[in-house]
């Protein structure tokens, strides 16, 4: 096994674990009851550890975070133009506040 990520949030590596597997990397999460023991131990030495089983797929494995963390997780999120008004809009909004224009659902564009 190979540790390919550190986090000091359990729930991170064990959200990192499911993208990893998501992508067909046999992955773990190692060291997650630990986190409780910080403040007694360096804090360091208490994260949480992603280990792929195959080490010879630990580069494509980072590759593969790297991607997700420097990445758009959600490409809905994106700024839009309304079609009507040419106004900007937040991704978050599916309605534009100047014109009250109704984007369509993901599925329909």
């Amino acid at each position: 096994m190979k540790t390919v990520y550190t986090a000091a949030d359990p729930i991170m590596a064990g959200f990192i674990e499911g993208v990893l597997q998501n992508a067909g990397i046999r992955a773990h999460v190692m060291q997650a009851g630990l986190y409780g023991a910080a403040g007694e131990i360096p804090p360091n030495e208490c994260w949480a550890r992603v280990v792929v089983v195959h080490p010879e797929q630990a580069e494509q494995a980072r590759a593969v975070i790297k991607e997700y963390l420097e990445g758009e997780a959600d490409p809905d999120a994106r700024e839009w133009k309304c079609p009507r008004c040419g106004e900007r809009i937040e991704g978050q909004f599916t309605q534009c506040w100047s014109c009250g224009y109704e984007r369509e659902p993901p599925a329909l564009r």
